[in-house]
């Protein structure tokens, strides 16, 4: 099977996994604030949780456009799934992918590839979130491992996780040049999990909750990279989950306007259909415009990323636009339907909650903005102006 017949064999595969498995149970894990194990399970036996990853790891081997667009279907029946696909493949198995040791891509990455066992990224703590220089978490090394001890927050799969990428200090006075990050296996000694999954607005099938490290000793073998190297890490894996839950507001939104263009030529006020009143109009052709821009700029960061260029900046503004956007849509979308979009019988107010995520997850758009505009200095000072030459009369 060459590499098209493939691509065609995964999304037909996704179409069959989520009209089966996903859509059915999507209200109600909602609902429940439950995480669908089974569901995950299967992902794993279907081959989803190991698209962009080498044959050599069990992986299928596809390109990132492809892994890309099984997200943003899934999120476009349940953004919950979408994103716990995300948390476990993009930001659990992509430190040990690029910067992993042979031994831990077989002991730990393959089995997560399969679904075999559930990865978590515990970056986030009570104390700091996009300031990493503020982690307060750390791993002193000793004779063959490292003591860890610290907190982490809002992580993820927190509850469910067989293991856990940590990143922890371990040379405090270097700031964030001082991280380094672990393979933490879930059930090791001083590991407490807060048995709490949070109460959240949106996602409520995505598993969040708590980590506690109380004097928890790991081997030096599971350090990824080197020790003081996880600032590269943590930027090489941020950058590429933003491309993920730029995917996740794109399938959000793409539903969400599916259901209206459906709505509106159906409904009649005054004897006109409500694609006919301009207000109406003006907001089905923002959400099409909106749309179609995000997922040029994702095509254009994802494209950088395959050819193996620098792509940070625009990847920020791949997730920025795009998270900005599906919290428009939705907000109109309810707002073309009325009081039933308002109906948690329908699925419009769930769209609405879980949108909200994407403007936070992964850097907050005040971050996405701070980044875009930090890559545009530094591309603007190696592109140096003609000497002397005048930019004001």
């Amino acid at each position: 099977m060459n590499d098209i017949e493939l691509r065609q064999y995964v999304m037909e595969t996704t179409e069959e996994f989520v009209l089966k498995h996903v859509a059915p149970v999507a209200k109600e894990i909602d609902e429940q604030e439950r995480f669908p194990m089974a569901t995950f399970k299967e992902m794993g036996r279907l081959g989803l949780t190991g698209i962009p990853f080498s044959q050599s790891y069990e992986g299928l081997g596809l390109n990132y456009s492809v892994y890309l667009a099984v997200i943003r279907r899934l999120a476009r029946t349940c953004a919950s799934t979408a994103m716990t696909l995300v948390s476990h493949s993009t930001l659990s198995c992509t430190p040990i992918d690029a910067f992993g040791t042979e031994e831990q891509k077989r002991s730990f990455l393959i089995p997560m590839i399969l679904g075999q066992r559930i990865g978590a990224f515990a970056l986030t703590e009570p104390g700091s979130g996009s300031d990493m220089a503020s982690m307060s978490t750390v791993a002193v090394e000793q004779d063959g491992y490292f003591e860890l001890t610290g907190s982490k927050a809002f992580i993820t799969n927190a509850n469910v996780a067989d293991y856990y990428i940590v990143p922890a200090k371990t040379a405090p006075e270097k700031k964030s040049l001082g991280i380094s990050l672990f393979v933490v296996e879930s059930g090791t000694r001083g590991v407490q999990v807060s048995e709490h999954k949070e109460k959240k607005l949106g996602m409520r099938g995505s598993d969040t909750g708590s980590l506690t490290f109380s004097k928890v000793k790991i081997p030096s073998s599971q350090l990824i990279g080197k020790k003081n190297f996880g600032l590269p890490i943590l930027h090489h894996t941020l950058v590429s989950a933003r491309l993920g839950m730029a995917a996740i507001a794109l399938g959000i939104a793409e539903e969400s306007r599916k259901q209206c263009l459906e709505y509106v030529r159906q409904r009649k006020q005054f004897d006109q259909y409500l694609f006919q009143f301009q207000s109406i109009g003006n907001m089905l052709a923002d959400m099409e415009m909106g749309i179609n821009a995000s997922e040029l700029l994702l095509e254009k960061a994802v494209r950088l990323k395959e050819a193996g260029q620098p792509y940070m900046k625009e990847a920020s503004e791949a997730k920025l636009f795009a998270s900005e956007m599906v919290n428009r849509v939705t907000k109109n979308a309810i707002q073309i339907f009325g009081g039933y979009g308002y109906s948690r019988d329908l699925p419009l107010e769930r769209y609405f909650r879980d949108a909200k995520l994407t403007e936070i997850g992964d850097g907050t758009s005040e971050i996405q903005r701070m980044i875009i505009v930090e890559e545009l200095m530094r591309q603007e000072k190696r592109a140096k102006p003609e000497e002397g030459k005048r930019w004001v009369r």
